[in-house]
Order: C-alpha cells, then sequence, then structure tokens
C-alpha cells in the first residue's frame, strides 16, 4: 500500500508517517517544507510541492492507494482574519484536488483530518458525539465542515473513498512551540526557558488533548475500515483542564510555572470533551498512552530544541 502525506513535514505528519510506515505501507511526504534531516527515515521518498496539487506529484509517486490530507495553510486565528484565503486555500486547493482525482480516475482512500473542537462549536451536551449538531462558530470550522460535506459528495456522485477523522487537541513531539495553537507545547516550552505561561481565567477550561502517536494509529485504522460510517471522533478520551496541564508541568519540570492571568474569554466554552466510542467500536481504536506520559514525552523532546 502507497501512501501519501499531504502536509507529511509536519508534527502529525511524523507520527502518522511513522505509524503507516511500521504497518507496511511506503510512504511518502507531499508538502510545501521537507522534513528536518534525518527526522523521518520511514519515509520511502519526499517531494517538496503543493500538496493540493495533484500534477506536481501524482506521477512522481506512482500514485496512492491512501491518501492523508494534513495540508492546511490556517489556523482559527488566521482563518477568522481572512475567511476569503481560508476558503480559497484550503477548500478551493481541496476540491481542485478530488477533481484532478475524477479527472484521472483515480480511486484512493482519502483520509482528512478535520477538527472536533471547531465543527461542533459550542457544545450543547459533554461528551461530543458525532451526532451533536456541527454548529461551528469560527471560519475555521465552517471550511473544515464544507470540506467534509464535499467528500461525502465526491464519495457518493463519484466514488471516491473518504474517512474523516474529527480530532481533538493533538499533542507530542515535533510539535512546534512559537506558533498560537498547541497549548502544551507552548506552556511546556515556556515554562523550560523560565518564562510565565499565559491563562485566560482561572484555569478550569477543560479541553480533550490526544497524544499524536495515537492519532497516527487512529489514521491506520481507517485506511483499512471496510465498514459504511465515514466520520469519526479521534480523542484522547477524557478531558484535562488549563491546571492539569501546569501542574502536569510542574511535577515534570521540579518548580512552580509562573502564570500571567488575563480575564476570561467569553467564547471559550468550559468543556469540550468528544465522545470516541464510535472509534472504539468501529476502527477498533483507542488511545493508549496515558496524559502524564505523553507530556513528559513532549517535554523530553522540547528539551532538544529549547
Amino acid at each position: 500500500m502507497r501512501c501519501v502525506i499531504l502536509g507529511g513535514a509536519g508534527f502529525l505528519g511524523h507520527h502518522i508517517g511513522r505509524a503507516m510506515a511500521e504497518d507496511g505501507a511506503e510512504v511518502w511526504s507531499v508538502d510545501r517544507a521537507l522534513p528536518a534531516p534525518g527526522s523521518a527515515p520511514w519515509l520511502a521518498g519526499e517531494l517538496q510541492a503543493d500538496a493540493l496539487d495533484l500534477g506536481s506529484w501524482w506521477d512522481a509517486v506512482g500514485g496512492a492507494d491512501v491518501i492523508v490530507h494534513l495540508a492546511s495553510s490556517s489556523v482559527p486565528a488566521t482563518a477568522t482574519e481572512d475567511p476569503i484565503q481560508d476558503v480559497q486555500a484550503n477548500l478551493v486547493g481541496t476540491l481542485r484536488l478530488v477533481q484532478e482525482l475524477r479527472k484521472r480516475d483515480a480511486r484512493p482512500r482519502l483520509l482528512y483530518a478535520s477538527s472536533g473542537g471547531a465543527v461542533y462549536g459550542r457544545p450543547q451536551f459533554v461528551p461530543l458525539a458525532e451526532t451533536h449538531p456541527a454548529m461551528p462558530m469560527g471560519a475555521y470550522g465552517a471550511t473544515k465542515l464544507a470540506i467534509e460535506h464535499h467528500l461525502r459528495i465526491e464519495e457518493a456522485l463519484h466514488g471516491l473513498p473518504s474517512r474523516i477523522l474529527r480530532l481533538s487537541n493533538p499533542y507530542g513531539e515535533w510539535q512546534q512551540p512559537y506558533g498560537v495553537q498547541g497549548v502544551i507545547a507552548v506552556f511546556a516550552h515556556r515554562a523550560l526557558r523560565g518564562q510565565p505561561v499565559d491563562v485566560w481565567g482561572d484555569g478550569s477550561v477543560v479541553r480533550d488533548f490526544v497524544y499524536a502517536a495515537d492519532v497516527g494509529s487512529a489514521f491506520v485504522r481507517a485506511a483499512r475500515h471496510e465498514g459504511e460510517t465515514r466520520t469519526f471522533n479521534i480523542g484522547g478520551g477524557s478531558g484535562h483542564s488549563v491546571n492539569d496541564i501546569i501542574q502536569t508541568l510542574e511535577q515534570l519540570l521540579g518548580k512552580p510555572v509562573e502564570r500571567r492571568i488575563f480575564p476570561a474569554r467569553p467564547f471559550d466554552p468550559p468543556v469540550n470533551v468528544l465522545d470516541i466510542q464510535r472509534a472504539k467500536d468501529e476502527l477498533l481504536w483507542a488511545p493508549t498512552t496515558a496524559f502524564d506520559d505523553g507530556m513528559a514525552m513532549a517535554v523530553q523532546w522540547l528539551r532538544t530544541i529549547s
């Protein structure tokens, strides 16, 4: 099985690529960037190209049996600032990708990394099952949900098989701590450098965190899934507060972590945790890495770059 990871040079691309290779796949990375030298020895090859431009890589890798779609040019903040660019780059880019596959009469299985937080919006009940209403509160989630719908339509009309994995908040090695996403990486990096972390409110906000290697195993299961279901929540199975993250960091580092306290943000739901029972039942998948263990491995990796 040849697996091409669009966005394979990134954080999740490393974990999913390694998991796919360990399952026996021939794994290629297609990304605007190249993986750091020596960081992905499991790759059969890597191409520096526009991942959503099928013509720039399809023939070079010899086609694909599975495409893992991680390619995204936005995060929630940037999508809110420029929703037109978000739609043009991500939604229109994905439509061009599937149309090019259709022109080539190619039907690889497409595994799409969606967002378990952004597509649901404000929780009406917790944990959030796949049956929860999808009412995004921002442009990022709206684009993710639109891509999900178009993939569903493409399969119904033209036979392109897909699986949609709605991820919670992945964390782990290779997650860069310099951006606006990835609270565990950002907090750990700042704490390692003796810098304060920013807390909005009293730190009681609870989110769902899933160790990235467990995300990798979920994609392996989705690549081999033979059932009728197309959408799966992939999360850690429980929630952890901002205070939990800080306390775990303090235990791992053996020192207090300084906090800068800001007023609570009205758009932050107090709790957001995914129901992963469907993935357990149908993908036969469940996370295996305890939160504390995953954080310890993430911190150990961050020590190498801090």
